[in-house]
């Protein structure tokens, strides 16, 4: 059997739940300064805002709404994000009651909505302007200074350098919120096999090989998107899943045993034994870095010195150093990372784990039963490491201090069927 689908998929618009976020002049935060040392209370219970509280100024102040200060609002021009999805599907019955069936899978996000934690800036300078070097941070005239609702790095009489040669330097930081413009891509064969259940036995496998990538992180260069399309941080290159159920052929009703007392058969006979076991690849890894660019921008990809920093052998043996950190360092100031968002031959720790129960019937009249299982998840108690310290100027960078499991649990259940 073949089948083929093509859909357009439209996902709602972000501004439909914009709420409050990033509405400046509408919005006031009001901040309790409980310590000043961590250790003296400083603003009272009784008294939590001394210095009063922050009025709402609406629209009044027009375009000098924070003056001075960053913005972060929604825009006006949000378009519908929307996904266009491929399916080919083939399937075949093979013998033994089995399901061949094979796919191709494919997925193009359009207009996607970007990261609202700062991913994107529209007051950054152009990475042309690291070519200045220090003279970014030189103190010059503030041509803003005493004017009205002039606040933050604009109210002193000087300011940097660069906050002058921004785009809008009567701002700093603008972030639109809810912003959308990121794309992703999808790509995958998917193999599942299925025996459907007959003679006490239902067995499934499910194989996926895939590939996905964005651009919707934080941007080195708010002017330059598209250098940062790399692997998304849910790729998984291999996933494999196996499913089985089992009726062990002992008991009353069953294929040996079917005569047997039911004393007998409540203690040997109607058992079931199950499990599902998960194997798959890690997601990569992003390495960070110390901002030290000077224009603005949202994060630093560190540099890479052309080796791969891949190690291999088991994680238990490289736990204090995951990979090899030597290949990467900070970049020097004023210049960019020579790294995308993600390291590709670089990946966290994979998962290999079992899911094993068994289950035993006793059945006490012919509408009733009594049903026992005992279930161990991560059966056989393999851990999966967290993800290594991935700060490139962090004292323990590479180092993997965490397990991103949970140990074996075993766990009894009695239910009654009737």
């Amino acid at each position: 059997m073949l089948r083929l689908g093509y859909p357009h998929v439209y996902g709602p618009s972000q501004q439909a739940a914009a709420g409050t976020i990033g509405t400046m002049g509408f919005r006031v935060d009001n901040t309790r300064v409980a310590s000043l040392d961590g250790i003296t209370p400083n603003d009272l219970l009784r008294n939590p805002y001394p210095r009063g509280v922050a009025q709402v100024t609406g629209a009044s102040a027009g375009a000098l709404t924070q003056f001075g200060n960053s913005i972060e609002a929604t825009t006006v021009d949000i378009v519908s994000p929307w996904t266009r999805q491929v399916n080919f599907n083939i399937q075949r019955e093979l013998p033994l009651d089995t399901l061949l069936e094979v796919a191709y899978v494919h997925t193009r996000g359009f207009y996607l909505h970007r990261n609202d934690e700062g991913g994107l800036s529209l007051n950054q300078l152009p990475a042309s302007a690291m070519s200045l070097g220090s003279r970014l941070n030189e103190q010059v005239p503030n041509p803003f200074f005493g004017t009205r609702f002039a606040g933050g790095s604009l109210a002193n009489r000087t300011t940097s350098r660069a906050q002058m040669m921004r785009p809008y330097p009567q701002f700093g930081n603008i972030v639109p919120i809810y912003s959308v413009g990121a794309s992703s891509f999808y790509h995958s064969l998917q193999i599942s096999a299925n025996k459907r259940y007959s003679k006490g036995l239902q067995m499934g496998l499910a194989y996926t090989f895939a590939k996905g990538l964005d651009d919707g992180l934080s941007h080195q260069d708010s002017y330059n998107i598209r250098a940062d399309r790399a692997l998304s941080d849910i790729d998984i290159r291999h996933r494999a899943v196996i499913t089985g159920i089992y009726d062990i052929p002992i008991g009353r009703g069953r294929r040996f045993g079917n005569g047997w007392s039911r004393p007998l058969d409540m203690a040997i006979g109607g058992w079931q034994v199950n499990g599902i076991a998960t194997f798959s690849t890690g997601t990569p890894i992003g390495i960070s870095a110390n901002n030290n660019a000077g224009i603005f921008n949202v994060a630093i990809r560190p540099n890479n010195n052309g080796t791969s920093g891949k190690r291999t052998g088991a994680v238990q043996n490289r736990l204090d150093s995951y990979f090899n950190r030597a290949v990467f360092s900070q970049p020097a100031a004023f210049t960019f990372g020579n790294m995308g968002p993600r390291v590709s031959d670089i990946r966290n720790d994979g998962i290999y784990n079992w899911d094993l129960s068994v289950f035993k019937q006793f059945r006490f009249r012919e509408n009733a039963r009594v049903e026992l299982r005992g279930e161990a998840l991560n059966a056989f108690n393999t851990p999966r490491f967290g993800g290594p310290n991935t700060g490139v100027t962090s004292g323990s960078f590479g180092a993997i201090t965490s397990q991103g499991n949970a140990p074996r649990q075993i766990q009894m259940g009695l239910k009654l069927v009737f």
